[in-house]
């Protein structure tokens, strides 16, 4: 579990991000490691770096080297982070029309489900340990700002609680990032 006690490490572990996370994204933008193909996990889910992004109004997907396709459409999209599940199923938080929303696929309703939350900005998603060992431990984690707190949701509760990770943030902080530092780590980046 990447986050004992459902609250940040009390010593701070900061470091480098691991590709993808270090690359330069925007809100419409992001990168995210995962495996080979959709639903393949034969080479781990560290393969190769795939990217979502916001083209007018369709979210499209693509894999490095691959071909980009459309996931899902939507208007008033502003804000958008990719990730993947332990069986390279993708999931996109993003905000629209001012609501914090999950594509996901919910394993228990056993389809794609799209989970609607309240309003927030920043949402950003990672696979918390992506290595081979971890995979039956690991969660996916959206991260998000709302009011003034850092506030994240795990795939181990299907995204139903909401824990605040960090109140009292100054007016104006963005979360920029998140995922595995080279101190292996989850690292939430605020700007």
């Amino acid at each position: 579990m990447s986050l004992p006690s459902n609250q940040a490490s009390s010593i701070s572990f900061g470091g480098l991000f691991y590709p993808p996370d270090d690359r330069v994204t925007t809100p419409i933008v992001d990168y995210e490691m995962g495996g080979i193909a959709l639903l393949d996990t034969s080479m781990g889910l560290n393969y190769r770096p795939w990217r979502v992004r916001l083209d007018n109004y369709e979210v499209k997907l693509m894999p490095d080297g691959g071909e980009e396709v459309v996931i899902f459409e939507g208007t008033q999209i502003t804000e958008l982070s990719l990730c993947f599940d332990q069986n390279m199923r993708y999931s996109v938080g993003y905000v629209q029309d001012g609501l914090l929303k999950l594509n996901w696929f919910d394993s228990v309703a056993g389809t794609r489900v799209v989970t609607v939350f309240a309003v927030a900005v920043n949402p950003k998603m990672t696979l918390d340990d992506k290595r081979p060992m971890e995979v039956a431990t690991s969660d996916m984690i959206l991260a998000y700002i709302r009011g003034n707190a850092l506030y994240y949701r795990q795939q181990r509760d299907r995204f139903l609680i909401e824990r605040m990770l960090r109140g009292s943030l100054f007016p104006g902080t963005k979360l920029k990032n998140i995922g595995m530092n080279k101190n292996m780590r989850l690292q939430f980046e605020l700007v």
